[in-house]
């Protein structure tokens, strides 16, 4: 657990780097300021000169920033100075603003070209009745998953892990759930050959398992809880859809995503009950458990781990354009405001609504942070 939450922190540290980078460079190449290149959000731990810009690291590692001369700030003297933010064209602002979230789209698609492309350029999706995919070939395939392993059961001692994919019983393939139970129910009581995958049907083995005659109540022949999935697998096979397979695979995992989120968000408005999208929000600590579970739950965790870490760079870009004050997105809202308009926002009324929303985002992540911890202890 240790070495996986280090492991972590060197991932999230890289990956803020990458963002911040990104801002970094966009300034330097139009000659702008960058008075301070942070990691993590004040206040400062420790800091030093490298040239005309202070690196800081600071106490919250919940992220990081850079700090340009004339950012928050817009008087005269900071409009004569063309080495300020402030003094740049509005087109050049925008695309300081946004190359954060640039470098973190592109950094996911180098991720997903290789996680892709060791996988033969498919990818799995549980199947949403009416969520259409785009750019790929599609197949659909029905699966049985080990939901969850009884304690003391057969499944248990036999060797069954929650998430296991069942393939084959006595080498004969499993069709769907109910085709397992009734198996398992008219062999109970002589041992059974059972083939089991990862959900993707990779680090195939074999175990065996004697199923029970006479089960607890409530409980059945195995002493497992089952998940019958119906699984979409997008495949890029043209030349031109492996070359766009990392983009369109970002935007599938966006818009399937988004709607999930959205019917969560709806079924929390009908119950008027906040825990449906709780439970499907993660903050610093719920990520760090899901990063370790990635790491251990396989012999060859690379390529899963790539993956998640893609999906980090993703999440880090979509987040960050939504327009929430303190990200690039609220940053970009008042940019476009001052495009259509042609007349700035007030830099001291944008400055205070930034550092509302840096207070608000803050609380949400502590909010977060306090139910990931919860979950942990049930």
């Amino acid at each position: 657990m240790i070495l996986s939450i280090i492991i972590f922190i060197v991932t999230l540290l890289f990956l803020v780097l990458i963002h911040e980078l990104g801002h970094f460079l966009m300034a330097k190449k139009f000659n702008i300021k960058v008075e301070e290149f942070g990691f993590g959000i004040p206040p400062k731990v420790w800091g030093k000169k490298v040239g005309e810009t202070l690196v800081s690291i600071n106490w919250l590692p919940l992220g990081g920033f850079v700090r340009l001369l004339g950012e928050d700030q817009v008087n005269k003297t900071i409009l004569e100075n063309k080495r300020s933010f402030a003094a740049q064209t509005v087109g050049k602002r925008i695309a300081v603003v946004v190359a954060g979230v640039t470098m973190n789209l592109l950094f996911a698609w180098l991720l997903f070209y290789i996680v892709l492309g060791s996988n033969g350029f498919k990818a799995q999706f549980p199947q949403l009745l009416d969520h259409n995919f785009s750019g790929a070939n599609q197949s659909v395939e029905n699966i049985v998953l080990i939901r969850d392993v009884l304690e003391n059961s057969p499944a248990e001692k036999g060797g069954i892990k929650q998430g296991d994919r069942v393939l084959a019983i006595n080498g004969e393939v499993i069709k769907d759930d109910q085709f397992l139970i009734n198996k398992t129910k008219e062999l109970a009581g002589t041992e059974i050959s059972l083939t089991l995958s990862d959900p993707d049907k990779k680090n195939e083995r074999t175990i065996k398992v004697t199923p029970r005659k006479d089960p607890p109540e409530g409980e059945g022949a195995m002493g497992v809880a089952l998940v019958p999935l119906d699984i979409v697998t997008l495949s890029y096979d043209t030349p031109l859809q492996k070359i766009f397979s990392a983009p369109l695979h970002s935007w599938n995992i966006i818009s399937y995503s988004g709607k999930i989120l959205g019917s969560l968000i709806s079924q929390s408005f009908q119950q008027r009950d906040l825990a449906p999208v709780s439970q499907s929000v993660a903050g610093p600590v719920g990520i760090t458990n899901l990063a370790n579970a990635v790491l251990t739950s396989s012999e060859a965790p690379l390529i899963p781990y790539l993956d998640f870490v893609a999906l980090l760079s993703l999440n880090l870009a979509v987040m960050n354009l939504l327009p929430i004050p303190a990200l690039d997105g609220g940053r970009l809202f008042f940019l476009l405001i001052e495009a259509i308009t042609r007349k700035r926002v007030h830099a001291e009324i944008e400055r205070w609504i930034h550092t509302a929303g840096m207070a608000l985002l803050l609380g949400l992540t502590l909010l977060i942070t306090f139910s990931d911890i919860k979950k942990l202890f049930p």
